[in-house]
């Protein structure tokens, strides 16, 4: 029987089945006349044959050489089914259709035919077929409430690329990526599984009489009498599970099923939450895999109560069978010496509230819980599993190296689990990475947590900003800018091919503005031989057209229409930003143009601290010829596995103005800026400012160069760089939160300095580095000049133009010319200087 909050429940069992024989009570198809006949008979003639289980209750159907396939009764008809067994629940396969000569308007719990069980000894209990409620109906074509479809909903790993044959198995929407990010099968088809509850199941059931009460049919294609202790086809609510055997180590687990039920997911954890995991240096940190301790397999089970799931252990021959129910309600079902535990306590819908400890408000976080096994635990509305593929999901969630995030506002509603919990959270780099456990108690109804500022150079005028960020709706940019700490997010609409994206969301204007965030929708102009251009905050009509060149960026055909020099050209027409990003990959054969031309603001760069960084060492190249152009950090973000921010780029606003885009747009042009992946670098020359220039007389001089670094994450060096060479460094084996450096260097000709740190090598931190832009040093009017580098920037310079004369797309004769005129009057004014040397002042 159904429980209820009085009624005492039975004690787990295996669920028990007897399958009825009801092959000699079918009579359909036999003779058919009319049309409707004849595609009903098409339509049972694919019912499934021979033994089946949908829903995990085993079924006698029709063989597959029978000719005869259901028993379909109408108004008037029946038939005697012997039974002989003892039941809870008697289920059936059954299905309704009305035929073409009835009038009836069936309206919902209209009876169409009844199901009568006979006890031994006498009596009877009636179960009537209702309309819409039990089986379906023409004028109520939704869904059928007491009956479920023939094939249960099963789930997918929308993440793993699926074989021709697996997909071919899913319906066909199923197959469209789209649709596969539901994660799930939706199940379907006829004839539906229905379950008749036995009022009487300590009674001998002698026989079961369908019959039918209405000019149109019903079918009936299988019988089952099925002992257990709950209706067979409600299920319990998903729940994590793992499997324990004596000893150290985890289960080692071959193969896990369930025959009433099925398994959400599969995942294997980073191991056991606690101390060690709370003191890690991998709070944080991005892109650093989090070494494994004693991780083991998690299963996400939902299943009938009378379910059982099946697990096969290595050096096991015989699988071991446990009671999802006694697992779910007791928390273990135990056979012998091995476990199957359900994870954590019951849930419960709660309110969290994150609090700022510099300003006690709440504030948005990118949060990580688990519990104490080390399994995720997805706040309400984002993913346990997430999709990190190619634009493939876009929600506010990371999937950063081997660990799982969600981006909350500060204050959110979720159902947590009771008991133990451990939590990370992560605001950027001006706030301490947080690990921390709480204990959630029965009956709690908020969790409140807290995330400390370390540092605060906002107060000081320096605003963070991710240059480069894609396919995020705006408002979830926001929210994901909000919580990694970045006030200035560049949303760039782009091209791939024939597909568009954020094309929609330009507006010419400021996006969202709130919280000291902004949004700005711009586009990334690409081709795929000359490079890549971003375009920030132009205003009015967007730069079009976006790409241009090959296939990898722009449409089968599409021709080549505008340099990148003109495109950043009219960008800056319009008030805008112009930055290289992913300097000096994604095709540079135009990087020298814009140099010599002046019209690149600054060049996305990962600040790594090895000075044989190709990067480092093309910028360096520019800025050895007088070529000044600022660094910045963003972070291409295309999916899920990138955090908005990890590269980032600080620029220092004029104090006498505010924050607004505009004003981060004149620090960006100002080359007031760093680039960094955690730490938080300054340097002051001669007491100038990163971006600004001093003047030496013409025979040079020495300036004071001063340089510091600090960082939530250790460490490990800290160099000042002079016309890319390092001239001073100071560093520490062990790793440091703050290093200095100082230094009188000296000028005998014009050039540059700036300031980098780096991590630790071999350690968690290798990866964390920042980069300022340069302070400018000249001498009298002499000019930086670097003949080998002003050579390879020559060499790209003609590459582009016998590109342009030869594979290029053409849009017309006098597009293509123009576009060849100005990279020849580059090449020009490169050859110049090369054979002027360094002497021209």
């Amino acid at each position: 029987m159904p429980r209820t909050k009085s009624s005492k429940p039975k004690p787990f069992a295996k669920a028990r089945c007897r399958t009825i024989d009801i092959s000699r009570h079918m009579n359909f198809p036999g003779r058919i006349r009319g049309e409707f006949w004849t595609n009903l008979a098409k339509f049972v003639s694919g019912f499934p044959t021979g033994d089946q289980t949908p829903w995990g209750i085993p079924f006698k159907m029709a063989k597959a050489a029978a000719k005869a396939r259901v028993i379909l009764l109408r108004k008037g008809e029946s038939v005697t089914v012997p039974v002989g067994a003892r039941a809870d629940y008697v289920c059936v396969l059954h299905t309704f259709r009305k035929a073409d000569t009835d009038k009836t308007n069936y309206i919902e719990a209209q009876p169409v035919g009844s199901y009568e069980l006979r006890y031994a000894g006498g009596k009877a209990h009636v179960q009537p077929i209702r309309a819409r409620l039990d089986v379906p109906i023409p004028e109520s074509p939704g869904m059928v409430q007491m009956a479920m479809p023939f094939d249960m909903a099963g789930t997918l790993d929308p993440t793993v690329r699926m074989s021709d044959e697996e997909a071919a198995r899913l319906p066909q929407r199923s197959q469209r990526w789209g649709w596969r990010q539901c994660g799930v099968t939706r199940g379907g088809g006829e004839p539906m599984v229905f379950a008749i509850r036995n009022p009487n199941p300590g009674r001998m059931i002698k026989e079961l009489v369908i019959q039918g009460s209405t000019e149109s049919p019903v079918i009936v294609a299988g019988v089952t009498a099925y002992r257990g202790t709950d209706h067979p086809l409600r299920h319990l609510a998903r729940r994590m599970y793992r499997v324990r055997t004596p000893g150290k180590g985890a289960a080692k687990v071959d193969k896990v099923e369930v025959n009433m039920g099925s398994i959400a997911r599969r995942d294997e954890t980073l191991g056991p939450r606690g101390k060690k995991w709370l003191s890690t240096p991998y709070g944080g940190l991005n892109y650093e895999q989090e070494p494994a301790r004693d991780g083991e397999k998690v299963y996400s089970i939902y299943g009938a109560r009378d379910a059982t799931v099946s697990v096969e252990l290595e050096g096991r021959k015989k699988a071991v069978e446990f009671s999802l129910g006694e697992a779910y309600e007791a928390g273990e079902s135990k056979r012998g010496s091995v476990r199957l535990e359900r994870l954590g306590g019951k849930k419960q819908w709660m309110e969290v509230e994150v609090i700022d400890g510099s300003t006690g408000k709440p504030t948005p976080v990118r949060l990580h819980i688990s519990g104490a096994a080390g399994e995720y635990i997805a706040p309400y509305g984002h993913h346990e599993q997430i999709n990190a593929n190619w634009f493939e999901d876009y929600g506010a969630d990371l999937k950063e190296a081997n660990r799982s995030y969600a981006y909350v506002p500060g204050v959110f509603t979720t159902d947590l689990p009771t008991g133990d919990l451990y939590i990370e959270m992560v605001k950027g780099f001006e706030y301490a990475p947080t690990r921390c456990k709480v204990t959630v108690k029965p009956g709690q109804r908020k969790l409140r947590l807290r995330i400390n500022r370390w540092t605060d150079l906002r107060s000081e005028g320096w605003v963070t900003a991710d240059t480069h960020v894609h396919f995020l709706s705006p408002q979830t940019a926001w929210l994901e800018a909000q919580c990694e700490g970045v006030n200035v997010l560049n949303l760039l609409a782009s091209q791939w091919g024939r597909l568009f994206t954020n094309v929609g969301d330009i507006s010419g204007r400021v996006g969202v503005v709130e919280n000291d965030t902004v949004v700005w929708v711009g586009t990334e102009n690409r081709n795929h031989m000359l490079g890549h251009i971003s375009m920030l905050g132009t205003k009015g009509q967007p730069v079009f057209p976006m790409c241009a060149g090959g296939v990898y960026e722009a449409w089968v055909g599409d021709p080549d229409f505008r340099t990148l020099s003109e495109w950043a050209q009219e960008c800056k027409r319009k008030d805008g930003v112009v930055i290289r990003p992913h300097f000096p990959y994604c095709g540079f054969t135009e990087d020298p143009v814009l140099a010599v031309m002046g019209v690149v603001d600054a060049l996305e760069i990962y600040p790594a601290g090895a000075r044989s960084s190709f990067p480092l060492q093309e910028w360096y190249g520019y800025l050895n010829n007088g070529y000044r152009v600022a660094v910045a950090g963003g972070t291409d973000k295309m999916s899920a596995s990138t955090a908005v921010g990890h590269l980032r780029t600080y620029a220092l606003l004029d104090r006498n103005r505010g924050f607004t885009y505009e004003n981060w747009a004149r620090a960006m042009r100002a080359g007031r800026t760093f680039s960094t992946s955690g730490p938080l670098i300054s340097m002051e020359v001669e007491g100038k400012q990163i971006g600004d220039t001093i003047r030496l007389p013409s025979t040079g001089g020495k300036v004071e160069v001063n340089a510091a670094a600090e960082s939530a994450w250790p460490i490990g060096r800290i160099e000042v760089v002079q016309n890319g060479r390092v001239v001073a460094s100071e560093s520490s084996r062990k790793g440091a939160k703050n290093l200095k450096v100082s230094a009188k260097v000296s000028f005998t000709k014009s050039g540059w300095v700036a300031a980098r740190c780096s991590g630790i090598s071999g350690r968690p931190t290798a990866r964390k580095a920042a980069h300022t832009s340069p302070v400018y040093v000249t001498c009298g009017s002499e000019r930086p000049y670097d003949g080998p580098a002003l050579q390879h920037m020559l060499n790209l310079t003609q590459g582009g133009i016998e590109y342009l004369e030869t594979l290029s797309t053409r849009f017309s004769d006098e597009d293509q010319e123009r576009m060849i005129r100005l990279y020849r009057r580059v090449e020009r004014h490169l050859v110049e200087r090369l054979r002027e040397g360094g002497s021209r002042r």
